[in-house]
């Protein structure tokens, strides 16, 4: 299978698209299948690898970056619909 989707670094819970990927095609990493879209998704957007509960952080690059604003299930987007900044990480 050819790749449509990147995953950086194994803490990562969440991949990149390379390219657009449509709702319910295979997010395929390393010529594996890892899941299916829940739905239409950019290319360089998050594609959620396992479901991320409320309040949880989202890591890409192995690091946190932000977490969610509500429950996210594996194959959803993540953007800014669903996460807010990590408290603390935006100062006034």
């Amino acid at each position: 299978m050819k790749n449509n989707a990147l995953k950086i670094n194994e803490r990562d819970n969440v991949v990149i698209a390379m390219r657009d990927i449509k709702n319910g095609e295979a997010v395929v990493v390393d010529g594996q299948e890892l899941l299916k879209a829940r739905e239409d998704i950019g290319a360089g957007h998050k594609i959620a690898l396992v479901a991320i509960p409320l309040g949880q952080r989202v890591y890409r690059y192995g690091e946190p970056i932000i977490e969610t604003a509500r429950p996210v299930e594996a194959g959803e987007w993540v953007h800014v619909h669903n996460t807010q900044p990590i408290p603390g990480d935006l100062k006034e």
